[in-house]
C-alpha cells in the first residue's frame, strides 16, 4: 500500500512538473523563500534573541517582514545574474545560509551576538580546534530543523532540471526582477525606519532583535567594507575635535586613598567565567566559593561590578582592565589592532621600575596574544609553552590545572624585585563538562547534578579551591601583605539558553531587566591594612580597574576612559553593546527601554534620552582612538573640569 501510495504521489508530482514546468518552478522559488524565512525565525527564538517578547510584538513583526524583504531582494538578484543555473544557485544559497545560521545560533547562545565578519575573518583551524568542545556543546537536537528542507530542495531540483522549462523572456524576466526588488526594498525601508534602527546603527543586539539576522549580516557587511576599504587611516578634524572635547570635559575626581599601595607589588588575577551570583552563595549547605568569601572579609569587595566584553571575550577583559579602553565594536582587538599604540597599566608600572609579567597556560597564538602583549607593554609573556603539563583539570580535560598554574607561576616570577603579574586562569572555561563526574569531599550540587548549572558550580568551586591555595602560597612567601591583590571575573558563564536553573538558584524571574543585572562579576581588591571587609556598592565595570589601581599605587592614567571606583560620586557602567546601568536608571540597548535601577520599574525613555546619548558618546570616542590608532601621535589635553 505504502509503495503504491508513494508511486502515486511521485507520479502526480512528475506529471505536474512535466505539464506545468513554469508553475512548478515558481512553487520551488516560493518554497526556497519560506524555508529560509523559517530558518531566520528559528534563529530568533532558538537562540533566545527575542526571548521575553510576545509572538506578535512590534519587534517580531518588523523582524519577519525585514527578513522576507531581504529574501525577495536575493531572489531578484539571482534572477538578474543567473539564468541557466539559477536553480542550482538557489540550492547553494540554501546550504551556505544554513551553515551561517547554524554558526550564528551557537555563537549567539554564548556571546549574545550573531557571527560578525571580523570574527569569521579571524578564524583559523588552530583556534577552532582549541575551542571545539565549547562550540559543539552549544548544539541542540532541535537544531536539526535547519536541515529539514534539504531533501525537498534536492528532490525539487532533480525533477525540475530533468524537465524542459521555457526560457524566461527578457521583458518578463525584468518585470519579475523589478517587482520583486521594488516590493523587497520598499518593505525593507519601511521596517528599517519603523524599527528605529537608523538611530542605533552600531547596536547589533537591537538590529538582530528588531530586523533579524539577515539584516544584521547585510549591515555587518556594509560596515566591514566601509571600515576596511573606504576608511582612511588619517584622523579627520571633526574626529580629533570629538576626542579633544571628551578629555577636556572629563571630570577630575578626588584623590582619596592616593598611594596607599605605593611600593607594593601588584598581583592581578583574571578569573575565567567567574560570575558574581556564586559569591557568598550556598548549595545544599555548602559554600560554592568558600575561599573567595573568606578573602572578601579581609578585602574590598565591589558587588555592582559588570563585565564589558564584546567579540573578544576573555581577551577583551584583559584589554579593558589593562588599557581602560573599550574593546572593538566587532571582532577582537587582539586580532585587529595588535600594532596600535596604547597607554597601558603595564607600561606605567614599567616606567616606575616594576618588572611586568603576563601568564596564561595556553597556546601563545590563541587570540594573537604573543603579538598583542607586546603592544600592551609586558616585559615577559609566559604561555603554555613555558609550563610543565603535570596536572590537568577543567575545560577539555587536557589543559593545565589552575592549581599547577598558580604554583608554577610563583616559581617563575622574580619576587626579589618589584613586579606586576597578571595571571589568567583557565580551568573553569566553558563548557564545564570536564567537571561532570568530578567529586569533591566538601561540595555537593544536589539537584543540579548532571546539569549545565551543576557542572558550572563544580567548575567555580574547583577554581575557588585553587585560588585558596594560591593565597596560602602568597602568605607563605611573604607576598600577601606586601602586594596589592586584585581579582575579578572576566565574563559570563551561563548563557540565556541555560538560564532556567540560574533564575531558580537566585530566586528571580526572567526579564530583560533581571537578566542585565545578572551580568555581574566579582571584583576583590586586597591591600593590607586598608578598608578590609568593606563591601562597596558603586556601579562600575572592567574599564574602571586600572584607574582604581593607579590611584592606590600613586600615579595617574590620563588616557583612561574608566573611573576610580573609590573616588567617584556617581556609579555607572557602559557595556560594549550600548547598555547602560547607573545609580538611577538601567538602559537596555537591545530594546531601547529604560528601567529604574532600584526596582526594575519601566521609565519613560524620552526623559533619559539626552543622558543616554551623552554616555554613549564615550564608546564613539574610544572607537575613534582604536580604529585610527590615535594615541600614536596624540597628546591628551588637560581636563577643564
Amino acid at each position: 500500500m505504502d509503495f503504491v501510495l508513494k508511486n502515486t504521489i511521485y507520479a502526480k508530482i512528475k506529471k505536474f512538473i512535466t505539464e506545468q514546468p513554469a508553475r512548478a518552478e515558481i512553487i520551488y522559488w516560493i518554497f526556497f523563500v519560506l524555508a529560509l524565512a523559517s530558518k531566520c525565525i528559528y534563529f530568533q527564538f532558538g537562540s533566545l534573541a527575542n526571548a521575553g517578547e510576545p509572538i506578535f510584538s512590534a519587534g517580531n513583526i518588523t523582524m519577519f517582514f525585514s527578513t522576507l524583504a531581504i529574501l525577495l531582494v536575493i531572489v531578484a538578484i539571482t534572477l538578474l545574474i543567473f539564468n541557466k543555473y539559477r536553480l542550482y544557485v538557489l540550492l547553494v544559497y540554501d546550504i551556505l545560509l544554513t551553515i551561517l545560521f547554524m554558526a550564528d545560533t551557537n555563537f549567539f547562545r554564548y556571546y549574545y551576538n550573531a557571527l560578525p565578519i571580523p570574527i569569521i575573518y579571524q578564524v583559523n583551524f588552530g583556534v577552532v580546534n582549541s575551542v571545539q568542545q565549547s562550540i559543539t556543546s552549544l548544539f541542540q537536537p532541535k537544531d536539526v530543523f535547519y536541515f529539514l528542507d534539504f531533501p525537498f530542495m534536492v528532490f525539487g531540483l532533480i525533477m525540475l532540471v530533468k524537465t524542459k522549462r521555457p526560457k524566461l523572456q527578457l521583458r518578463k524576466k525584468f518585470s519579475y526582477i523589478g517587482v520583486l526588488a521594488a516590493v523587497g526594498l520598499s518593505i525593507l525601508c519601511t521596517t528599517y525606519f519603523t524599527s528605529g534602527a537608523y538611530s542605533l546603527p552600531n547596536n547589533n543586539s537591537y538590529i538582530i532583535r528588531n530586523l533579524g539576522v539577515l539584516f544584521f549580516h547585510y549591515n555587518d557587511a556594509k560596515s566591514f567594507v566601509k571600515n576596511t576599504v573606504f576608511t582612511s587611516e588619517e584622523v579627520e578634524p571633526e574626529e580629533k575635535a570629538k576626542v579633544d572635547e571628551y578629555y577636556k570635559n572629563k571630570e577630575k575626581t578626588p584623590s582619596n586613598y592616593r598611594g596607599v599601595a605605593k611600593g607594593k607589588n601588584l598581583i592581578m588575577v583574571q578569573m575565567e567565567a567567574m560570575q558574581q551570583f556564586v559569591i557568598n552563595k550556598k548549595i545544599n549547605g555548602w559554600e560554592i566559593t568558600p575561599n573567595l568569601n573568606k578573602l572578601i572579609k579581609e578585602s574590598m569587595y565591589f558587588d555592582n561590578f559588570y563585565y564589558q566584553v564584546a567579540g573578544g571575550n576573555t581577551s577583551d577583559a584583559e584589554f579593558l582592565t589593562n588599557t581602560s579602553m573599550y574593546p572593538a565594536y566587532e571582532g577582537a582587538v587582539y586580532h585587529i589592532y595588535p600594532e596600535n599604540t596604547y597607554y597601558t597599566l603595564p607600561k606605567a608600572m614599567s616606567a616606575m621600575g616594576y618588572q611586568t609579567y603576563v601568564l596564561h597556560a595556553f597556546e601563545p597564538t590563541f587570540w594573537n596574544r604573543q603579538e598583542m602583549y607586546k603592544a600592551i607593554g609586558y616585559d615577559k609573556f609566559l604561555s603554555g609553552n613555558d609550563f610543565i603539563k603535570d596536572d590537568f583539570a577543567g575545560w577539555d580535560g587536557t589543559t593545565l590545572s589552575d592549581a599547577s598554574f598558580f604554583r608554577q607561576s610563583l616559581e617563575k616570577i622574580d619576587t626579589s624585585k618589584p613586579f606586576y603579574s597578571f595571571l589568567i586562569t583557565l580551568s573553569s572555561h566553558h563548557p564545564f563538562t570536564a567537571f561532570a563526574d568530578y567529586e569533591f569531599d566538601d561540595f555537593d550540587v544536589g539537584e543540579y547534578e548532571g546539569t549545565y548549572m551543576g557542572n558550572y558550580l563544580k567548575a567555580a568551586h574547583y577554581a575557588d579551591s585553587c585560588l585558596g591555595q594560591f593565597i596560602d602560597d602568597l602568605k607563605k612567601r611573604g607576598l600577601y601583605d606586601n602586594s596589592l591583590l586584585v581579582l575579578y571575573g572576566d565574563h559570563s558563564a551561563v548563557p540565556k539558553m541555560e538560564s532556567e536553573d540560574l533564575y531558580e538558584l537566585v530566586g528571580q524571574e526572567y526579564s530583560d531587566y533581571t537578566w542585565q543585572h545578572l551580568q555581574k562579576v566579582p571584583l576583590i581588591i586586597h591591600c593590607s591594612g586598608f578598608k578590609n571587609g568593606e563591601v562597596i556598592h558603586t556601579i562600575g565595570g572592567e574599564i574602571d580597574v586600572s584607574p582604581t589601581i593607579a590611584n592606590l599605587m600613586g600615579f595617574d592614567l590620563k588616557h583612561a576612559f574608566g573611573k576610580d571606583l573609590l573616588n567617584t560620586e556617581k556609579g555607572y557602567v557602559i557595556r560594549r553593546d550600548g547598555t547602560i546601568v547607573t545609580d538611577e536608571y538601567t538602559y537596555i540597548s537591545s530594546t531601547k527601554k529604560v528601567y529604574r535601577t532600584s526596582d526594575g520599574e519601566e521609565l519613560d525613555y524620552e526623559l533619559y534620552k539626552k543622558d543616554i546619548e551623552s554616555r554613549l558618546n564615550e564608546l564613539a570616542v574610544s572607537d575613534i582612538i582604536l580604529t585610527k590608532d590615535l594615541f600614536k601621535n596624540y597628546t591628551i589635553p588637560e581636563s577643564e573640569k
